[in-house]
């Protein structure tokens, strides 16, 4: 079945989730495999959100937009449709990872991933002010 008249995405879109998702992987290189020694913990723990989120970002633009094409296809009627059509295929721990698109109900990747993006910005915050001063 074809793709109705402008359900696909503008290739700009793809691309910046493309740029986001290499400067992420990029930026996590740098640090990881190359700053690692000369950086103290705090300083590791400061430097994430600058490759965690962009990885995110670009990870989730990816995914938004395989959800949207299912609902233009027919396959789905919504993107919590969708997203279950996902979590059956890879299993129930699929669900934390696809969470924001069960909930969201927008039809634009830029701002599903936006939104995950604060979401994971909340879990990352509360990990690092509730769990890590801990260990």
């Amino acid at each position: 079945m074809p793709l109705p008249a402008g359900a696909t995405e503008p290739m700009a879109l793809t691309a910046l989730y493309m740029i986001a998702l290499i400067a992420g992987l990029a930026g996590a290189g740098l640090v990881y495999m190359v700053m690692f020694d000369s950086l103290s913990e705090s300083e590791l723990v400061t430097l994430t959100p600058l490759w965690f989120f962009p990885i995110v970002f670009g990870l989730y633009g990816f995914v938004s937009q395989r959800l949207l094409r299912r609902i233009a296809s027919g396959r789905a009627g919504t993107l919590h449709e969708a997203a279950r059509l996902s979590i059956d295929v890879a299993g129930h721990w699929a669900a934390l990872v696809l969470f924001p698109f069960l909930v969201l109900k927008w039809r634009s990747s830029l701002l599903v991933s936006l939104a995950a993006a604060l979401f994971w910005a909340v879990l990352l915050w509360l990990f690092f002010t509730a769990v890590f001063p801990t260990l």
